[in-house]
């Protein structure tokens, strides 16, 4: 059964040269470098904040997997952790990823960020159709509280994590595992008060790490009687004041991340998950013998969705390769992060091919790297929309490193980019010119290589 919609005339409510629609890493990336080109911007943005998963889903460790090697943040998002570090400073007992943020702080400075740049932003603001004239984007529909309202730019950037717009636009995509489509889990993270700060870290310890490790053993004997499958146990800041600022355990397993039915059954899922470790937690150490649920986290926060079919599809091969591309637009540490669609743990968690069985947790160990193209962020049958983010062309695989935070910001840095050139130039995004694009890329701060160092 369907219903049929009577047709009716939107309101136009605003006009401007980019139009981004999402404010997580790859938004602000977008939105901001095109605001620094001399575009009129516009950033949508669901909800009441910006940030993304950064502070939707408390994932603060952006680049924990960065410590001790060789690499350092480049772009835009180096500029936003080095300044809300500046402003804010950064409460964390704990050595481990010491330029973690603080999320509720970044919500602030990413506020003032978007102002400083002259980036208008719209909050709950939810597109939920796109209007196509030929292959182009003609506006979006934008759902308020006052009902339907029309957005039109001259070029938008999908930044939604789901390419909820090329969805809407008619751009094909692929979603989750080759051969069975599963996604990874859906996971609503926690934050614990009252842990023992000093008990933690007397004689130098990381207590925090140390019972990671412990839980995870625990788990493989059978001795933790928790309904969630996730095995081991990831933990973010620890304050001085007993803050537990992250703990990223609550998984539910086997949804669509954009089916509403699957969200909502996550959603509450994933909740009970929540109160399950807390007890554990609380009745088995005792540094935490005074923990309190001090928040759960506003939504569910998913590692893949779609993924668009794009000029160029970034393979798995490519990324083991370090393959170079002539229209690079990013080049980011070789980096997997995987949790297994099936939760089936295959003990090594290491890549083995592109049929993998199971979860993949291989992080930088050497200098190798591995580079996304501009014709990734390019999709297949609209003229004026460019993707950045997690939802890039690619396969299963490699969005396990392409979903990296701050290389969905490099991404996004990249589509903004190109968005204004196009925009200057009076032409489509994929007919930029590439090297003048780099050259712009170079001067915001991003490690492009010139054909010559390839």
């Amino acid at each position: 059964m369907a219903l049929v919609r009577k047709e009716r005339e939107i309101p136009l409510l605003k006009m401007c040269d980019v139009l981004v629609i999402g404010g997580g890493p790859a938004g602000l990336g977008a939105a901001v470098s095109a605001a620094r080109e001399g575009m009129d911007v516009i950033l949508l943005e669901k909800r009441a904040f910006l940030g993304g998963n950064i502070t939707a889903s408390y994932v603060e460790n952006c680049n924990y997997f960065l410590r001790n090697t060789p690499f350092k943040a480049e772009g835009l998002y180096a500029e936003i952790e080095r300044r809300c570090y500046e402003e804010y400073g950064n409460d964390n007992a704990r050595s481990y990823n010491q330029k973690a943020f603080s999320s509720e702080y970044l919500k602030l400075f990413l506020d003032k960020l978007v102002q400083e740049e002259g980036i208008t932003v719209l909050f709950h603001a939810l597109v939920n159709e796109v209007i196509m004239e030929g292959s182009s984007i003609l506006g979006v529909i934008v759902q308020t509280k006052q009902g339907p309202q029309a957005i039109q730019a001259r070029q938008y950037i999908d930044t939604t994590g789901d390419a909820d717009v090329a969805y809407a636009s008619g751009v094909g995509y692929d979603q989750g595992r080759e051969g069975d489509h599963l996604c990874q889990p859906g996971t609503v993270s926690l934050r614990l008060s009252g842990a023992d700060t000093r008990k933690l870290l007397e004689n130098g310890r990381d207590g925090l790490s140390e019972i990671g490790r412990q839980f995870k053993a625990a788990y493989r004997a059978g001795e933790t009687a928790l309904a969630c499958k996730r095995q081991d146990l990831p933990f973010g800041r620890l304050t001085h004041g007993g803050l537990i600022s992250y703990v990223n355990y609550s998984c539910a397993y086997g949804l669509d991340p954009t089916d509403i039915q699957d969200l909502s059954k996550g959603e509450m899922e994933c909740r009970t998950y929540v109160y399950d470790i807390y007890h554990y937690l609380k009745r088995t150490y005792d540094e935490l013998k005074n923990i309190e649920i001090a928040s759960i986290a506003p939504e569910i926060g998913f590692r893949d969705s779609r993924r668009i079919h794009g000029c160029y599809k970034l393979t798995i091969e490519d990324m083991e390769s370090n393959r170079h591309f002539d229209d690079v637009i990013a080049v980011f540490p070789r980096f997997y992060d995987m949790l297994a669609p099936d939760a089936y743990m295959d003990g090594n968690g290491s890549v083995e091919g592109k049929g993998f069985a199971g979860h993949i947790y291989e992080h930088v160990v050497d200098e190798r790297t591995f580079e996304i193209p501009y014709a990734s962020l390019v999709p297949l049958g609209v003229d004026n929309l460019l993707v950045a983010g997690r939802c890039i062309s690619a396969d299963h695989v490699a969005e396990s490193g392409v979903r990296a935070i701050s290389l969905c910001m490099m991404t996004g840095q990249g589509a903004g980019v190109g968005a204004a050139l196009a925009v200057k130039g009076a032409c489509e995004p994929k007919d930029v010119c590439i090297a003048e694009l780099q050259d712009r890329l170079r001067s915001l701060g991003l490690n492009i290589p010139s054909k010559e160092g390839a």
